[in-house]
């Protein structure tokens, strides 16, 4: 108990110099807790248990039918601070950690502040604040001046300007430039995933225009393991695998190296990126029907959909409904974080806690989706799973 208690001091005296530096207020940190723990059923629905909204500060001086929730400026009179300590709130086994407790008695104590004015009302539901879609990694992106160095500072790039002034923060500076033998090692490794060869490294060693190390690069880049090592990556991140995942069976999928070249493809061709997410969202729509005497672009159109396919699918060795339900929202959060470095998979039962996401916009991708895993195991498949692989360029 003496432990907690200093705990707790800690986390108080902690979140106090949060305070004196940023004022604690209700829609920068304690509405996020709330969203986590408590405004499922105080705010989320229609049907408030116990007359009890705690969606504004406002609403939560109303409070309901136990009176008000919070009592400014006396943290321990407070209803939502005593029904958090006292485990009683929120229901279940998830309870509010201590630090974010804290933190709410730390805002109740100096204030219970907010940013701004709040509504008089608010329709039904969480919906998505000003503070949510202002997060920063939701922003567009803006072009940002790199910083200005010396000649001395051996800042080469742009890249290496940023990275050296977060170094100087730190007192810290660039190590010794590599020997050109450790920098062509390390531009092959990177670039192909393989070391150079003796013959490649002589060649380096034995050039000494001012261009060589950028033309060796150009000669790195445009080799077919650059699109390898390269693809990859890009593979991962969308789950690619060469079967079905649908337990001991573990069907194969035959066709799934279509989309690995493609891939590959893809990059070692330099397709423009806004181009690469098009083709793989709706390749198919880009090729006219009857898919018969295909082009080989068009068969590479086709062959992009495969993106489509990359979740683990239970229903290729039979399943139901709920099988196929999985498979689209496994889908869903490929897509969403491939594209959007933003899984979504909360929204498909609630409101995105940390992210402008509705669950009322759940159910948009699911038919595209689903029509996509058909097209992969239709009778129009078989006209062009079939075809030559397309040359690579």
């Amino acid at each position: 108990m003496r432990t907690a208690l200093l705990v707790i001091a800690f986390l108080i005296a902690w979140n106090g110099r949060l305070a004196a530096a940023d004022p604690i207020t209700f829609e920068q940190h304690i509405r996020p807790i709330l969203k986590a723990y408590c405004l499922d059923c105080h705010g989320g629905g229609e049907k408030l248990p116990g007359k009890l909204d705690l969606r504004l500060k406002r609403f939560a001086l109303s409070g309901g039918k136990s009176g008000p929730s919070i009592t400014v400026g006396e943290p321990l009179k407070s209803l939502l601070v005593q029904r958090m300590k006292d485990g009683d709130m929120p229901p279940g086994e998830k309870k509010v950690p201590a630090d974010k407790i804290a933190l709410i008695e730390q805002w109740i104590a100096t204030g219970a502040k907010t940013l701004r004015d709040e509504p008089m009302t608010l329709p039904p539901g969480l919906g998505i604040t000003a503070d949510e879609r202002a997060y920063w990694f939701y922003q567009p992106l803006r072009r940002i001046d790199p910083p200005t160095f010396s000649p001395a500072d051996r800042v080469r790039t742009p890249v290496d300007a940023f990275v050296l002034a977060k170094l100087r923060e730190k007192q810290f500076n660039f190590n010794p430039d590599a020997d050109r033998a450790t920098l062509l090692r390390r531009a092959t490794l990177d670039l192909t995933g393989l070391p150079p060869t003796q013959q490649e490294l002589d060649s380096f060693l034995n050039d000494q225009s001012p261009d060589a190390y950028e033309k060796r690069l150009d000669q790195l880049l445009a080799s077919p393991a650059y699109g390898e090592r390269w693809g990859r990556h890009w593979l991962d991140i969308v789950g690619y695998s060469d079967s079905d995942g649908d337990g001991a069976v573990d069907t194969v999928r035959p066709h799934s190296w279509r989309y690995r070249d493609y891939v590959i493809r893809a990059l070692n061709a330099d397709k423009p990126l806004n181009q690469f997410v098009i083709e793989q969202l709706a390749g198919d729509e880009l090729v006219p029907r009857p898919w018969s005497n295909l082009k080989p672009e068009q068969i590479d159109l086709l062959a992009a959909t495969g993106f489509l396919r990359t979740a683990p699918d239970g229903t290729a060795s039979g399943g139901g409904p709920a099988d196929v339900e999985q498979v689209v929202t496994d889908t869903i959060k490929i897509v969403t974080s491939s594209l959007t470095g933003t899984s979504v998979g909360c929204a498909q039962c609630h409101d995105h806690r940390s992210g402008p996401f509705r669950h009322s916009l759940w159910g948009m991708p699911i038919s595209t989706l689903a029509r996509s895993g058909r097209i992969w195991r239709s009778s129009m498949a078989s006209r062009w799973l079939s075809a030559p692989v397309p040359a690579s360029k």
